[in-house]
């Protein structure tokens, strides 16, 4: 049985970037569409920060030192993809629903401020960064074929939910007054496993897939949409996880996350495990591992199929669910 996903999936960002070269091909813009979660309040360990120094490290709760700037979307694929022109943030309700200009961004720089401390952001954080760079590029870039190992599969599980989670933080920070758009709320325990464990939490689950970014002119070559994923519970008390899709060029991550203490402590049980059998090619689980190497790029989604890829082919969100 399918667990379904969508209830939450209201809010939508379109960043989309003005007269840049685009040196992918012809077209006339490129553009990043989101949907993240964005509430009045920010993250806890971001309230109260002032002349820079950071209340509570969301990672390792430090409240030592200066506070840091961190890119949700590293320095290193910003560069990959060339990415240097200004992008116009548009907002709305749903993907049907009348867009609005809510702000410009500079190349794609999507910054959490105040919220890590400087031996995270330069200490296991950039060395995240410096595994997963050389690895990611390639593939991002020109669907370079790849064969991962346990090892990388797990590298690559970790450095997604990580990246996932700090985009629904700086995006709840950036727009966090516009109660339309919806999305996580990271945990302060799943965070902290992050740190602790360099793994991603319990009960997150990693798939990889490879998606055509570059079929259509106008090519979306980042894409992040979160969707509400609903677990059922032994005392009927309702538990939100979270499945995101986030594509970088050709690389496409689902991500699902859960606060896994409240999920135990209502007995809530296990998300989805496992894609529709005739997705098994094009979604390839890697967390939990499947205990093989792998690899990439299985079959992939055409441009045009983003919302199959993101329902499952209807099975997470049917059709006419645009909630």
């Amino acid at each position: 049985m399918i667990r379904g996903a969508g209830r939450g999936s209201l809010g939508h960002l379109l960043f989309q970037l003005l007269c840049p070269p685009d040196p992918f091909g012809p077209g006339k813009h490129r553009h990043m569409r989101c949907l993240p979660r964005s509430e009045n309040a920010a993250p806890q360990g971001i309230r109260g920060s002032e002349n820079g120094a950071v209340r509570a490290c969301v990672f390792c709760g430090s409240t030592s030192g200066k506070s840091t700037l961190e890119h949700a979307i590293p320095k290193w694929a910003r560069r990959a993809f060339g990415i240097q022109g200004e992008l116009t943030v548009e907002a709305s309700k749903g993907p049907m629903s009348e867009r609005e200009d809510v702000g410009r961004l500079k190349h794609l720089n999507i910054v959490l401020r105040n919220a890590i401390c400087g031996p995270c952001n330069y200490g296991w954080l950039a060395s995240v960064e410096k595994v997963a760079a050389p690895v990611l590029t390639p593939m991002a870039v020109t669907a370079q074929p790849a064969v991962l190992d346990a090892e990388a599969q797990a590298m690559l599980a970790f450095w997604a939910v990580k990246t996932v989670l700090l985009l629904q933080l700086a995006f709840r920070q950036m727009y966090g007054k516009r109660r339309e758009l919806t999305g996580y709320d990271p945990t302060t325990q799943e965070l902290a496993w992050l740190w602790a464990k360099r793994e991603p939490p319990p009960r997150s689950l990693v798939w990889l897939g490879c998606w055509d970014s570059h079929q259509a002119s106008e090519a979306c070559r980042v894409n992040f949409e979160p969707s509400e994923a609903p677990l059922p519970t032994a005392d009927g008390v309702p538990v939100a996880g979270y499945m995101t899709t986030f594509a970088l060029g050709f690389v496409a991550f689902q991500v699902f996350t859960v606060d896994y203490l409240e999920a135990e402590q209502h007995g809530a049980e296990m998300w989805n495990t496992r894609v529709p059998r005739h997705l098994d090619e094009a979604l390839i689980r890697i967390w939990p591992a499947l205990g093989r190497a792998i690899s990439w790029p299985p079959q992939a989604f055409a441009y045009g199929d983003w919302r199959q890829m993101v329902t499952w082919d209807g099975r997470l969100r049917p059709a006419g669910n645009t909630s």
